[in-house]
């Protein structure tokens, strides 16, 4: 039986979803049964609003994290209730470096209600297309492509992110790193041979995230799932830190304990059996 005053969050792509990027009946059958009857479940996620409607099958009770740390949204309440935007003067540097690579993707930025809004000046490749034709017509948040991509003093920047080959992308990563204030993650694509590279506030990190749910439910123990490079914080801040046996070595390596591949449903099977 699962402990009740006990966190339980999971990652979700290569994690609690199967390689078709779609939440298992299976998964979403346990899981929900289990928040029915307490548990303190939720999930962690680079994913926005506009793409974890999936989590509305598990009938979450309790706040789940948002764009690696920057947003928690409320199922229950159907509201964020909390956003971590990146200072204006470390976004514009963040633009600077971006433009001097020639890649400036997504850019997001959110309203006083976290309504919120992307940018982008050109799309480099299929999965950055991709990317947009899924979510350009979503009720969450709204596209635009500009002539060139600003920060004014009233805006608040929340989000960085781009697609592309590991050799492009991690020079910027190195870059942006020497930013204070911004915190760059580069980790790669569960369904294509590219990377991601996401920037967002340095005070902005899953483990942060969970800590903050941590707290609000009163819970006593956190149990993490995760395996991505994005994960690893979590995982290691959290009592035990489980990565899936698919999990990308670096998360195997520092995880807890490592349990079955994530499109056998692992993460559910793991819940119901041993909690």
């Amino acid at each position: 039986m699962f402990e009740k005053d006990t966190l339980y969050i999971s990652d979700l792509d290569g994690t609690l979803l199967g390689k078709d990027a779609k939440l298992s009946k299976r998964t979403a059958d346990i899981i929900s049964g289990l928040i029915d009857e307490g548990m303190l479940f939720t999930a962690a996620t680079a994913r926005s609003l506009s793409s974890v409607g999936i989590l509305e099958k598990l009938r979450l009770r309790i706040p789940c994290v948002q764009l690696n740390g920057v947003l928690m949204y409320d199922f229950p309440k159907r509201q964020y209730t909390d956003c971590t935007p990146i200072d204006t003067e470390s976004a514009r540097k963040v633009i600077d470096v971006l433009r001097k690579y020639d890649r400036m993707s997504f850019v997001y930025k959110a309203d006083e209600t976290y309504g919120i809004h992307v940018e982008f000046e050109k799309l480099t490749n299929n999965v950055e297309r991709n990317f947009f034709e899924v979510r350009k017509d979503n009720d969450y948040k709204s596209f635009s492509k500009v002539n060139e991509i600003t920060v004014s003093d009233d805006d608040k920047v929340i989000y960085f992110t781009m697609v592309d080959e590991y050799h492009k992308l991690s020079k910027i990563c190195e870059e942006i790193s020497h930013i204070h204030g911004a915190s760059p993650t580069l980790y790669s694509d569960n369904y294509s041979d590219l990377y991601f590279l996401e920037v967002f506030s340095s005070n902005a990190t899953k483990a942060r995230g969970m800590e903050k749910i941590k707290r609000l439910t009163g819970a006593k123990k956190v149990v993490a799932f995760g395996d991505n490079l994005n994960d690893i914080e979590m995982l290691k801040s959290a009592d035990v830190g489980i990565a899936v046996a698919d999990a990308a070595p670096q998360v195997r390596e520092i995880a807890d304990l490592v349990i079955g591949n994530s499109f056998e449903d692992a993460v559910a099977l793991y819940l119901m059996n041993n909690e």
